[in-house]
């Protein structure tokens, strides 16, 4: 049985204009270094994932948003994620998502589906 691993980091942001635009603003080093930072540590850690080793980064379009919203502060513009999402797959065949989502909650977790029918199998916090 095949069996598919996503790690998912949540923010509890409001899902509007105003809190994502002050997000935005704060941590404008952007999503992958504010947020997927942990998860990518972890697929480097536990799934040897380097970028000698990654074969393909395929994006989840349908999951995945980027916005550009204006800065509460400065009134400049700031084009970020509220939501992404990506497959890696290294050289060795080796599978594993990283999602983030600023308004997807206040967790951060481990979620094993079955491939072949998407059904939930276990789901880790951290």
């Amino acid at each position: 049985k095949k069996c598919d691993i996503s790690f998912l980091h949540n923010n509890a942001y409001e899902n509007n204009e105003k809190e994502l635009a002050e997000c935005f603003e704060r941590n404008a080093e952007g999503m992958l270094k504010n947020m997927a930072i942990h998860e990518l540590a972890i697929l480097v850690t536990f799934y040897d994932v380097s970028v000698d080793s990654i074969a393909s980064v395929e994006a989840d379009k349908e999951f995945s948003s980027c916005k550009t919203l204006k800065g509460p502060s400065s009134g400049k513009d700031y084009t970020d994620f509220d939501k992404l999402k990506f497959k890696i797959t290294t050289k060795a065949g080796v599978e594993v998502n990283v999602a983030a989502d600023r308004c997807g909650g206040d967790d951060s977790v481990a979620i094993v589906t079955d491939t072949d029918t998407g059904m939930e199998l276990a789901r880790y916090t951290m």
